[in-house]
């Protein structure tokens, strides 16, 4: 039973890999029922700091950890063949934090994981979340479940890809109300695949919404 899960496991984060890369990277782990894994990572998890432009992890690293965010902000970078750096996804209090293809394959990191505030983070490895899902049927049932909630918000992410950027916006906000204090435009913008000038248009329209 566990061996299938590990192989729909590997299967959905090469999935991963082609699909979302460029397309809110890693939201889709924070759409999971996760209570149980939270409830790990806060249990058996070391409490650790993170100051302002420290990395989780570095693209082209192994990522040995998965994170839970107890504050702060980190945001995603991608660094493509020509070298450009893209913004692909932010992870806002309690939220996850880690690539996940990375940690469940052993391959290198698709991304830069860097703290963009200071971060109070509880951090578990892989190998306990492995131990987890063999501590017995529930727990490999869990694991099962999860790769099914993977697949079905990976569907639903890519999806959301195309929608606009206000709606976009209006979905980053409300997983981080502080958004315009924590985020610099010019990132915002980056994240959404728009000017600042559009992303400075996009908050007047939904202030003007929210007056009328």
């Amino acid at each position: 039973m566990l061996n299938i899960v590990y192989h729909i496991l590997e299967f959905s984060c090469i999935f991963v890999e082609k699909a979302l890369i460029m397309k809110g990277f890693n939201s889709y782990l924070n759409d999971w029922n996760y209570s149980n894994i939270k409830k790990l990572i806060q249990e058996k998890g070391e409490c650790q700091v993170y100051h302002k432009k420290d990395f989780f992890i570095r693209q082209n690293e192994i990522s040995y950890f998965i994170g839970w965010v107890e504050s702060g902000v980190f945001q995603y970078t991608y660094i493509d063949e020509e070298g450009t750096e893209h913004i692909v996804g932010y992870a806002f209090q309690d939220e996850f934090v880690c690539d996940y293809s990375s940690l469940m394959r052993g391959t290198l990191s698709l991304v830069n994981i860097q703290a963009i505030t200071d971060c109070t983070v509880y951090v578990v490895s892989r190998h306990d979340i492995i131990n987890y899902w063999e501590i017995n049927y529930d727990t490999q049932h869990y694991g099962r479940l999860a790769v099914e909630s993977l697949f079905e918000t990976i569907y639903k992410q890519l999806l959301e890809s195309y929608c606009t950027p206000t709606m976009r916006y209006l979905k980053l906000m409300k997983r981080c109300p502080d958004l315009k204090e924590v985020i610099p435009l010019k990132s915002i913008a980056s994240y959404l695949g728009v000017t600042p000038e559009t992303v400075s248009h996009i908050r007047k329209k939904i202030l003007l919404n929210q007056k009328s």
